[in-house]
């Protein structure tokens, strides 16, 4: 590789939805101009939601992780943000610090870039520029950052501020698949598998279903709240809760574990009860969970079920938004997470007996890690 210059041209400027021309979709998506100049030009209508996301080798994936879906994912975090808002990802910049060993590395650069493009296009997103910086020390990690700009789809917005005692609480997808995976690299038991039936847990495991765009109108009709699951059900729901002021009764009998997750508990020797913990505080799957008055509960679920485009799309409500009995000062501590907000009890909602944790990753925690 010569220069970041002939990187960038060769790699990321003539992807399809790189907007590098003024023409085409960019052009009609308000891209006056994209990669090639020191900054892209909008033209912008609305209101935007507009988030950043970092990627670090061996923080939030692993070498040799697979490079297709790596590519995939550097964006998807960032629009799973814009989702979580009640907006549709429209625009997104990608910044790359690469390390020496990464350099002259087409076997991995060029399924990234495949990665980036298709996942682009299944978000209807458009690529407009970035940065390209290079580390001398070879074993520097791989940094990945992209910061992604969400077009709102109605006049006000997701907020975890937004809950009130009586909603429903919905989450969106299966729940446990990342966290799985990421317990079974750390312990070696990923290897018990055959390599095609353990490439299609991996590619299942990181897989991010472009569908929640569809259904991010309907949610808006109903709700005020959400929240994106990165960190774990627990912790992020409680985000919510620690802002709104409330707290929370989850039913975990209705929490949606991943099915494939469950045919692979043998090979993998995880318990049911593991696969549980795994789904309330570990983070990756990236769904979305967001609050819906129950008054307006049968209208919301009606309407999803009728949009054709969501068939076999998972939106599961797993519990209500309950006034809290505690006695806090929420100004001092609504940035925090607080799983003493959540109850968990079973379909009678009956308080369960089963010691299932409260925790989720955390960056500043030592001993943030996934549950036994």
């Amino acid at each position: 590789m010569r220069d970041e210059f002939s990187f960038i041209q060769q790699y990321f400027a003539r992807l399809p939805h790189a907007a590098y021309q003024e023409n085409g979709a960019a052009a009609e998506a308000g891209v006056v101009r994209g990669i090639g100049d020191d900054a892209a030009i909008l033209k912008l209508d609305g209101s935007y939601a507009i988030t950043t996301d970092t990627l670090v080798e061996n923080v939030h994936f692993f070498t040799n992780f697979n490079p297709y879906l790596l590519g995939a994912r550097s964006l998807e975090v960032n629009f799973s943000d814009v989702y979580a808002m009640g907006a549709l990802p429209q625009y997104i910049t990608l910044s790359l610090d690469i390390p020496e060993r990464y350099l002259d590395f087409a076997q991995f650069w060029q399924p990234f870039a495949q990665g980036v493009e298709d996942c682009l296009a299944r978000h209807n997103c458009f690529l407009i520029g970035g940065n390209v910086t290079h580390s001398s020390n070879r074993n520097a990690p791989l940094t990945i950052s992209a910061t992604a700009f969400g077009r709102n789809v109605a006049e006000h917005n997701l907020c975890r501020n937004g809950a009130e005692v009586g909603d429903r609480i919905y989450v969106t997808g299966s729940l446990g698949a990342n966290g799985l995976y990421v317990k079974t690299v750390y312990n070696n038991t990923l290897r018990n598998l055959e390599l095609e039936e353990r490439r299609r847990f991996e590619e299942h495991a990181f897989h991010y279903d472009e569908r929640i765009a569809r259904l991010i109108p309907h949610v808006m009709r109903y709700s005020k709240c959400g929240i994106d699951v990165s960190d774990g059900l627990l912790g992020d729901l409680s985000h919510i809760l620690m802002q709104s002021q409330c707290a929370a009764r989850l039913d975990y009998e209705s929490l949606p574990l991943d099915e494939l997750c469950r045919e692979l508990l043998a090979p993998f020797k995880v318990s049911e009860k593991s696969l549980l913990k795994l789904a309330l505080s570990a983070g990756g799957d990236y769904n979305l969970v967001f609050t819906i008055p129950a008054v307006q509960q049968a209208a919301f679920e009606a309407e999803v079920q009728a949009d054709p485009a969501l068939a076999g799309f998972l939106c599961t409500g797993i519990g209500e938004v309950v006034a809290s009995e505690q006695e806090r000062d929420w100004a001092q501590s609504f940035l925090q997470t607080d799983g003493g907000l959540i109850t968990i009890v079973n379909h009678h909602g009956e308080p369960t007996t089963l010691r299932l944790g409260t925790g989720s990753y955390n960056h500043f925690l030592t001993n943030s890690s996934l549950p036994d």
